[in-house]
């Protein structure tokens, strides 16, 4: 393995141990808010995730990321280095901020800019990043949506039901929750799986069994940040939001997994921690709009807007600035 190589593999394994933290802390956040199922299993569950849901729901997202924003075949290491970089020091100003932020939006604004760095603005698709970025704010809304309807529904449908219906939602929430992260498994967790596998390409070194030691790998290093980066986020998510009842949990974590599963199944990159934010936001509506702090959630949308502009800028510097020392 070249040096660059196993640099750069250094440097993704620290955008996910701070993914760990942003997206692990939020999805914990969210899953153990209603204290239906124990830290201890949903950090296990995350692990599993991270590692199965790439190879069996598929890893179309990794093709898309790979190929639909930049030509593969144009990619250079000191690209994928300053879209690392840039990734890395907006997610950890974030954290600084206790505020998660899109790390989808993040790694797509990243890899735009240091392809501007790199001269081949000529070779984007702006009608790929469109509907990747659109894809990812589509997902975003429909999230809002789901959990404001389905709410409703189940409200209207349950109008007569007893304190007792309490201890369904309990059990359906342990599915919603399973869904949940293996939509994240086989969508977010594929950024940085993207990343690798792009980086093998371009060293000639992609394999099968590359990418079953990778997700791995990355699985490991995603519950290291989760565990001891992620309890800011995981106050975000599950107590700063709104007060999560197992009935809402439910019906934001399902409404986010069919969402993202279906997504990656057909090869969209969405964010999960947004979605599942936003489905959390759009059940509180639903049911007692009172219960939402709306001011958490306007922090948020300005994080999610900044994002994009701010991780291309981001990028561009840090991209110029390693093709000038190398070339």
């Amino acid at each position: 393995m070249t040096l660059a190589y196993v640099g750069f593999v250094l440097a993704a394994l620290a955008l996910q141990l701070l993914m760990g933290a942003n997206d692990g802390g939020t999805l914990l956040g969210s899953i153990v808010a209603t204290n239906i199922i124990r830290p201890v299993w949903a950090v296990a569950l995350l692990f599993v995730a991270i590692v199965v849901a790439p190879l069996t729901i598929g890893t179309a997202v990794v093709t898309t990321l790979g190929n639909h924003i930049v030509p593969l075949s144009s990619i250079r290491m000191e690209m994928l280095y300053g879209t690392v970089a840039a990734t890395v020091l907006w997610v950890w100003l974030a954290k600084r901020l206790r505020s998660p932020v899109s790390i989808s939006y993040t790694f797509v604004g990243s890899l735009l800019g240091s392809a501007l760095a790199a001269h081949l603005g000529r070779l984007i698709d702006p009608i790929s990043i469109l509907e990747i970025l659109g894809g990812m704010l589509v997902a975003i809304l429909a999230s809002f949506v789901l959990g404001y309807v389905v709410v409703k529904m189940v409200d209207a449908a349950g109008s007569r039901a007893t304190p007792r219906a309490n201890s369904v939602f309990k059990v359906l929430q342990v599915f919603s929750s399973l869904g949940l992260v293996l939509g994240y498994g086989a969508n977010d967790a594929a950024k940085t799986l993207s990343l690798l596998y792009i980086a093998s390409v371009v060293q000639g070194k992609a394999s099968s069994q590359a990418t079953i030691a990778a997700t791995t790998m990355l699985g490991t290093v995603f519950i290291v940040g989760t565990l001891f980066l992620g309890g800011g986020f995981a106050q975000t998510s599950g107590f700063r939001l709104m007060k999560s009842s197992p009935k809402t949990a439910f019906i934001a974590q399902g409404s986010t997994a069919i969402l993202t599963i279906v997504s990656a199944r057909r090869g969209f990159p969405v964010s999960s921690t947004e979605s599942l934010n936003m489905a959390l936001v759009g059940t509180g509506a639903g049911e007692r709009p009172g219960s939402v702090r709306w001011n958490v959630v306007t922090h948020l949308m300005v994080a999610w807007v900044v994002t994009v502009p701010v991780s291309v800028f981001l990028s561009w510097g840090i991209t110029s600035a390693i093709l000038l020392v190398f070339h």
